[in-house]
């Protein structure tokens, strides 16, 4: 009916009135039967009638309803903005005095509140209010009862308290002022500045708990309008002085402008001074004119305006008689200048007067009073201070009790309390710090929680709510080790840096509680950028702070901190030495009897410990064990902290027998950590370190006097703490690998066994996929060994396919990842398909994320734009997307969803032929054999040759050979011909490897046209090996004895790799169109001759078989290049190529001017059609020898791009064998319509042999780097 409909001529009123009646029956069908594709006909029929432009405003108002309807059923966010156009519209057709107006104001209303629901936008609440305000009463402007009538406001003013809280009684009170305001006449009235005096205070009151700064700037003009229309003698001038200052110190509080901050204090000057002798209001004048005294202080650090404070406040309280209702408040203020004072000048005196005029204070309010609740929460703070500066377990009790009360005693919806919550959580979150009460942890974090949610946007008190909350979180995640609480306290931190203007006198400590979330971040997921960034923020903490700063010994021993840990990762010996530099100055700042004192004693020792490991001075080490020792002696029994103390004075004393010999460091560092491991409990983030560090001292024991027991405590700590299920998964991986030492001195294979296989499972932790790649290949530098010799074990014990498994999963992870995060997920999606969109939008998200750079380099950065902020959101993405794993793995036929693949799963890789997996280890060489048909099956060849017990040795010394100057034909003197030389390690892998395996294989007739296919995986040092070129060359060559008589080789960095090479693109996915990219010329590079030449080569041959897209010098730009690639199932590129050995992931193909296609480009892309590329470059499958198991080269970077294959080199080749090789492949591959990119393999095989026995006899340095990787 409606297409029918529209089939009429336009503009046409029949038209529209069809339109409009269809609308009506729509309508009427979805209020009857709920029918939802009725109620969407009604939409589009009444949108048709008024784009018509011929309809009366009723059919716009029913257009309106219809969109409320649906709003109402779908809410959807365009239907939301388009209801308020409409509305707005109807509103202003409909004539004042129409009955329907009222009505209509009331859809209005509606439409509005619905955006502010959906889009949070309060203005949108506000004029939700003023509609609806219309609505009710239709009253024309300026009638006098206009205050009165705005209290029945209805529903969205109780709207507008649910979100915003006690609100209503204050905004009908600026309601009511503002109208007062506007009535009173222009001319001078009495009664004006006290109605602007007060409307402005009301003003200032609502920027409080709204922070909209019109009205905080509309309190501070109105204010000043008072001031100025009142005369001098005016009997309230001194009032309407102090109420200015009072709204020019707010406004400079949130914007830190020192002109309102000086202007606040000269006005409340003037008030005291007009104030006669007696006036009752003049020790409030006073106390206000001492809060601003001390923000100025904070401002300006002038010690004189601090003194002035106390001074003026302590005037206040003198003033005021005995019994007096202010008297509590004044002493309450009086106590807050003192804590300030002390905490800058740290004099004792002022902090126990502090104490003790808030405990006057609060004896002196009546109980039920409504300032009783204040009282007792500048009490708690006092108390609390004084129990950080004293230590006095008692202080810290009371503080919690007293605070307990001031919650209790604040209403809900009070605008007090989220402050008064957030308080009590610092002295609960204080009380753990000091006796370990989970309990008291756990509701530190509920109730700041609490705080934060009952605190709305843009509150001047969110920025302290966020931090203090951040600072919980952090005890939490340090206790219980959930990663979420870490993610969240950065999280949280961050906003409340962001939040808090410069200038601002908390903005110190919030940067260095941001920078200590951030360095717990690198602590335990090893994020190179959070510990950058730890290190900035802390060191503008610093310097922010004046040396008089109480806190300031906590800044400096907290950046410490970061500098040593940076020192760690990146070896600066500058961080070192700062760090400890700074922990001196920050214990020598400390006072004696501070509660944190052995916490920065303990931290100035592992600093000068960690010099020591590097420089060796035993002046390092001594001093390390003495301030350690003072640290134990002055931590108090039963204080949580001090199993870390023994445990890291256990340590030291540990070095010291290592260097020195004295058995009764050895003794006594036993002692040290079994007391500290006995001390902490289950579950706490530090025990598996504790135990580590325990078992590392008993095995030295152990080995000093052969002592079996020392060995057996020392198996079973390290175990202990490798299978907790708490703490720093490096920590816990390095446990594993030392519980698998202990027992082979045990000699006892299967508890190695055991011992590598929590290893195996503590990888994806370790490798965690919130981090960057570059951070998660920094964690894997520990790994790649550990691998190894896990299936070395498992090989000696005869479990082929657990050594297999483990392999996999140990090798290509960061591949893996990828290939995980991009996997399509088609059996989820049919039958749970909203946790298939959530796992592909989480994946989707970590696969951006996760292949972000991160900081190599200590930067300054706002913080609010600070990469941090992404890092973050990467962790918690990772966490999401374990946790809907988790979900998905509990349903039933998805219990191994996306786990590491299993032996039957990774036999698929060798469905077109054997796949060969090589491992070596000190004294150990196997391969492990995947063969077609035998799915479950694992071949094993023990390779015993003598010569491959060094293989690592093998691969330097032919690294050495094809990047010096033999390859140009050059002999070093004293040494063999470079071609014998070559032809020896090519003999020694046929010998040592190739024969072995064909014979295991049974593969004994040489071919020389029907030859079987072979895929190569080799760990560690034997993946730089030319395994394909393996063979006797000798001057009468022999049919038989070389690899390529028997088989055509490929590469393949994991057996996943490969598995996925095997699915075809469907034909849809398909692009015959090759991309050729030329560039002979680099910056920094020398001109490589023919580029062109060999692009022209490819396109004859292509004949029209395939598309070639050309991209040649300048016109090949990265950008360009991506595009080409998204494009093309075909990539070939004839440029330089380098291997960055610095930063792995910056390898590149090197493009027009200075641009890089770098190896991170490669790993961001995903080509569903990309089937072949040809990299005619050099090392483009050169890898990392620090990350012999990663793969880590721009081959590797086509297969997790999509390429099925790539045809690369191991190293730098001769600039005119590659366009011949490129030539004969090109050839044979476009034999056949269309071109097969599966046969690259076969067509690389007989390139190599043209120009290996071509008729000028290449050398192996020509021939031997061509390689072919995939399917």
């Amino acid at each position: 009916m409606h297409e029918r409909i529209l089939l009429l001529p336009t503009p046409n009123e029949r038209r529209c009135g069809f339109l409009t009646l269809l609308g009506h029956i729509c309508v009427q069908q979805w209020k009857v039967f709920h029918i939802v594709d009725a109620l969407n006909t009604a939409v589009c029929t009444y949108d048709d009638a008024v784009r018509d432009g011929l309809t009366v405003v009723a059919s716009l108002h029913d257009f309106g309803i219809a969109l409320l309807y649906r709003i109402e059923q779908l809410g959807d966010v365009e239907d939301i903005i388009k209801c308020v156009y409409v509305m707005e519209n109807v509103v202003q057709l409909t004539p004042d005095g129409d009955l329907a107006k009222p009505s209509r104001l009331n859809n209005l209303a509606n439409s509005l509140a619905h955006r502010f629901e959906h889009l949070g936008d309060l203005s949108d609440l506000e004029k939700s209010v003023l509609v609806q305000e219309d609505a009710v009463h239709l009253t024309p402007e300026g009638h006098p009862t206009m205050p009165l009538r705005l209290n029945g406001l209805g529903n969205y003013l109780a709207r507008r308290f649910n979100y915003l809280g006690d609100l209503g009684d204050l905004n009908k009170s600026v309601s009511a002022q503002e109208n007062a305001v506007q009535l009173t006449p222009e001319n001078y009235n009495p009664d004006k500045p006290s109605w602007l005096t007060n409307l402005g205070g009301s003003l200032m009151q609502r920027f409080e708990h709204l922070g909209d700064l019109e009205d905080l700037n509309k309190s501070v003009s109105v204010r000043e309008d008072a001031v100025h229309l009142a005369p001098e003698g005016h009997p309230n001038k001194p009032l309407l002085l102090n109420n200015l200052g009072a709204s020019l110190m707010r406004r400079f509080e949130r914007f830190g402008e020192l002109g309102d901050l000086k202007k606040s204090v000269s006005a409340q000057d003037e008030a005291i001074q007009l104030t006669p002798e007696g006036h009752p209001d003049k020790p409030s004048w006073l106390t206000n004119l001492g809060g601003s005294l001390v923000r100025r202080f904070d401002s300006l650090g002038d010690l004189g305006d601090l003194n002035k404070a106390v001074s003026v406040r302590e005037d206040a309280v003198h003033l005021t008689p005995e019994g007096h209702p202010d008297k509590p408040r004044l002493l309450n203020n009086l106590g807050g200048s003192l804590i300030h004072r002390f905490q800058h000048l740290s004099n004792l005196d002022d902090l126990n007067k502090s104490v003790s005029v808030r405990e006057n204070a609060f004896h002196l309010t009546p109980k039920g009073h409504p300032d009783k609740a204040s009282q007792l929460e500048g009490l708690g703070n006092s108390l609390m201070r004084r129990f950080e500066r004293l230590g006095d377990l008692g202080d810290l009790n009371k503080s919690v009790s007293v605070r307990e009360d001031a919650v209790h005693l604040t209403p809900e919806g009070h605008p007090d309390k989220p402050l008064h919550l957030n308080n009590l959580g610092n002295s609960l979150m204080r009380r753990f710090q000091h006796l370990g009460n989970l309990d008291d942890l756990s509701k530190s974090v509920s109730l700041k929680e609490d705080a934060v949610h009952l605190t709305p946007e843009g509150h001047p008190d969110k920025p302290l709510l966020l931090n203090d909350l951040g600072i919980s979180l952090l005890y939490r995640f340090e206790r219980l080790g959930d990663l979420g609480d870490l993610s969240k306290s950065v999280s949280v931190q961050e906003v409340a840096v962001h939040l808090t203007p410069e200038g601002h006198p908390d903005k110190l400590t919030r940067l260095n509680n941001l920078g200590n979330a951030l360095l717990r971040c690198f602590e335990h997921l090893g994020d190179l950028g959070a510990l950058n960034k730890s290190v900035s923020v802390q060191e503008d903490a610093v310097h922010l702070a004046p040396m008089s700063y109480a806190d300031k010994p906590a800044l400096l021993n907290n950046l410490g901190g970061s500098l040593m840990r940076r020192f760690e990762r990146l070896g600066d010996l500058g961080d070192l030495n700062k760090s400890v530099s700074v922990r001196e100055d920050a214990v020598h700042l400390a006072s004696e009897g501070h509660p944190n004192k052995p916490f920065w004693l303990n931290n100035l020792g592992i600093s000068l410990l960690c010099r020591f490991e590097h420089l060796g001075d035993l002046c390092d080490l001594n001093r390390s064990i003495s301030v350690k020792e003072d640290a134990v002696h002055l931590a108090p029994i039963g204080h949580p902290g001090k199993p870390t103390l023994l445990s890291n004075l256990g340590n030291s004393l540990l070095y010291r027998f290592e260097h020195l010999g004295d058995l009764g460091d050895l003794d006594k560092s036993v002692s040290m950590q079994e007391d500290g491991v006995q001390m902490t409990p289950e579950g706490h983030t530090d025990k598996p370190s504790l135990l580590k560090n325990l078992g590392s001292a008993l095995f030295l024991r152990f080995t000093s006097i052969k002592n079996p027991a020392d060995l057996q405590k020392s198996v079973l700590y390290s175990a202990a703490a490798a299978c907790s299920t708490t703490g720093p998964a490096h920590i816990r991986f390095d446990a594993s690998t030392m519980w698998a030492k202990y027992t082979k001195h045990q000699e006892d294979p299967l508890g190695t066994f055991n011992a590598y296989s929590v290893a195996m499972n503590l990888l994806p932790e370790l490798v965690w996929l919130g981090l960057s790649i570059r951070d998660r290949h920094h964690h894997l530098l520990k790994a790649s060994e550990v691998v190894r010799h896990a299936a070395a074990v498992a090989i000696a014990l005869g479990h082929f396919q657990q050594a297999v498994e483990w392999l996999e999963q140990g090798r290509s992870v960061i591949w893996n990842q990828l290939l995980n995060l991009r996997t399509p997920v088609d059996i989820l999606n049919n039958s749970h398909p909203e946790l298939a969109q959530q796992l592909l939008s989480l994946s989707f998200q970590l696969d951006g994320s996760g292949t972000r750079v991160s900081d190599l380099e200590p930067t300054k950065s706002t913080m609010h734009q600070s990469s941090q902020s992404s890092a973050n959101q990467a962790y918690q993405n990772a966490l999401a997307r374990e946790q809907l794993l988790q979900k998905i793995r509990g349903l039933k036929g998805f219990e191994r969803f996306l786990l590491p693949k299993t032996i039957s799963e990774l036999s698929q890789a060798a469905q077109h032929g054997p796949v060969v997996i090589l491992n070596s280890t000190h004294g150990q060489c196997d391969a492990l054999i995947l063969i077609p048909g035998l799915d479950d099956d694992v071949m094993h060849v023990a390779l015993t040759n003598s010569k491959l017990m060094n293989v690592e040795s093998m691969a330097q010394s032919l690294c050495h050979l094809v990047r010096g100057p033999e390859r140009m034909g050059w002999k070093r003197e004293g040494h063999m011909n470079p071609e014998d030389e070559f032809a020896q390690h090519l003999s020694e892998l046929w010998v040592g490897i190739v024969k072995p395996v064909l014979e295991g294989l049974a593969m004994v007739n040489p071919s020389e046209t029907d030859l079987s296919r072979i895929w190569w995986c080799p760990t560690g040092p034997l993946a730089f090996l030319p395994i394909h070129a393996a063979g006797l060359y000798e001057k009468n060559d022999t049919f038989g004895t070389k690899l390529s008589d028997y088989a055509i080789s490929s590469y393949t960095p994991s057996l996943t790799a490969l598995i996925e090479g095997f699915r075809p693109p469907t034909e849809s996915q398909r692009s015959l169109q090759l991309l050729a990219v030329a560039q002979p010329a680099a910056s920094g590079q020398l001109h490589i001759p023919g580029t062109k030449e060999e692009i022209d080569c490819i396109q004859r041959l292509a004949n029209g078989k395939i598309s070639i897209v050309r991209l040649e010098e300048n016109m090949a730009t990265v950008d360009s290049v991506k595009e080409g690639m998204r494009n093309s199932g075909w990539v070939h590129f004839a440029c330089h190529g380098v291997q960055d050995v610095q930063h792995p992931t910056e390898s590149a193909l090197l493009l027009a001017g200075s641009s890089k296609l770098t190896l991170s480009n490669l790993i961001q892309l995903a080509l569903p059609h990309a089937e072949l590329a040809f990299l005619s470059a050099c090392q483009t499958a050169m890898g990392d020898k620090l990350l012999q198991e990663e793969s880590v080269h721009l081959a590797a970077g086509m297969l997790s791009a999509g390429y099925r294959g790539v045809i690369a080199t191991m190293w730098t080749i001769m600039d005119r064998d590659a366009p011949q090789v490129a030539s004969e492949v090109y050839e044979h591959l476009f034999k056949t319509l269309p071109p097969d990119p599966t046969q690259a393999a076969k067509a690389l095989h007989l390139a190599v042999q043209k120009l290996q026995k071509g008729p000028n006899k290449k050398s192996f340095f020509h021939w031997v780097p061509f390689i072919h990787v995939g399917v």
